[in-house]
């Protein structure tokens, strides 16, 4: 292929990403999630000019989402240096490589910004609350408890008991909306992930079975492991099941898988349950977003989840169709088993001209 024809294609595709990523901006989508552009781009690239790319080369090696394609354009920058592509077509593809790198730059840090700020209002709206309210409550925990270790009558003691449920049951919401807008320093430590989620797994069983839910674990690597924060991973995992129990009927399954893709460890959870509408999958990680209507919560679980998997260095992905169930991926960078420094991206192998 010539280099003026590698050049247009290159152009060409790259106002395919732009243009595809101003549609995901536009929508107000859950930009982390929406790694398929940048797989479909790296996809385009290596059956049109598959003289870019070396044949040992793998997608997999570049991250999902907009950070990922960002960081793989800059790469990509980088690499027109080695390339024999004449001044004149380098120029031009340069300029559609920078173009792309400052739209995505800008949209990446208002996002970002936006975010910060809401979750300081958020903060600081459940500092007070917590503050406030959880005073009254430990009172009237304390005084029905009072009560109810003096009464001897049935009836009064069933109310007393349901006040004190209920009191703990607020104190316990409070403190999860402040997990979920001020969340515990991570502590990443080297950590093998089939073991750990089956672990989680096995508790998520238990619960299951009280609503006549399966949970299947789909055999994968026997060990495989990532740089993360365990008791963060365990909780995030604890939680989408607990998402995913909720919304299974009766006789519905969970599948629960561990495998490796490339350089980059994929943790699944699957549910055949009646799956999610587009806004609801668009907003699911929202903070105080619910689903539900009738004793929805707080609608913060999923937030929660997102900020564990994200203090891991990891990425989380949902997928749904309505009626056909829900699909939540987690996935972290995968490292030796010996290698306990905190782990990088590795760089995607030269491009081969």
């Amino acid at each position: 292929m010539s280099d003026h024809r590698i050049a247009e294609l290159s152009n060409s595709i790259l106002a395919c990403a732009i243009d595809q990523w101003n549609r995901v901006l536009s929508l107000g989508a859950n930009l982390p999630s929406q790694q398929q552009s940048l797989l479909d781009l790296i996809h385009l690239t290596r059956t049109r000019i598959p003289e870019l790319y070396d044949s040992q080369t793998q997608a997999s090696s570049c991250a999902d989402g907009q950070e990922g394609l960002l960081n793989w354009l800059l790469w990509l920058d980088a690499q027109l240096g080695q390339t024999r592509l004449n001044h004149l077509c380098k120029s031009s593809l340069k300029k559609s490589i920078q173009r792309a790198v400052s739209l995505l730059s800008t949209s990446t840090s208002v996002h970002e910004a936006i975010e910060t700020a809401s979750r300081r209002q958020v903060y600081e709206l459940a500092y007070g609350l917590t503050h406030e309210i959880n005073n009254p409550l430990g009172n009237i925990v304390a005084r029905a408890q009072q009560l109810l270790s003096k009464s001897t009558d049935p009836y009064d003691r069933k109310s007393l008991a349901t006040i004190v449920d209920q009191a703990m049951r607020a104190h316990e919401m409070l403190a999860e909306l402040m997990r979920a807008v001020q969340p515990r320093q991570a502590e990443l430590s080297q950590v093998e992930l089939v073991s750990t989620t089956r672990e989680a797994f096995e508790k998520a069983s238990l619960v299951a079975q009280v609503k006549n839910v399966v949970c299947v674990w789909k055999e994968g690597p026997k060990q495989t492991w990532a740089q993360v924060d365990r008791r963060g991973l365990l909780e995030a995992l604890r939680l989408i099941a607990q998402n995913a129990i909720d919304a299974c009927r009766e006789n519905d399954s969970i599948r629960w898988s561990v495998d490796e893709l490339g350089s980059t460890i994929r943790i699944q959870i699957e549910d055949t349950g009646p799956g999610l509408s587009h806004d609801a999958l668009r907003r699911a990680f929202d903070l105080f977003y619910s689903g539900r209507e009738a004793g929805r919560g707080l609608g913060v679980s999923l937030a929660v989840v997102r900020r564990l998997v994200s203090e891991s260095q990891g990425r989380i992905a949902m997928s749904s169709e309505k009626q056909l169930g829900c699909r939540v991926e987690l996935r972290f960078l995968k490292t030796k088993a010996s290698d306990q420094k905190v782990c990088t991206a590795v760089n995607p192998r030269p491009w081969k001209l």
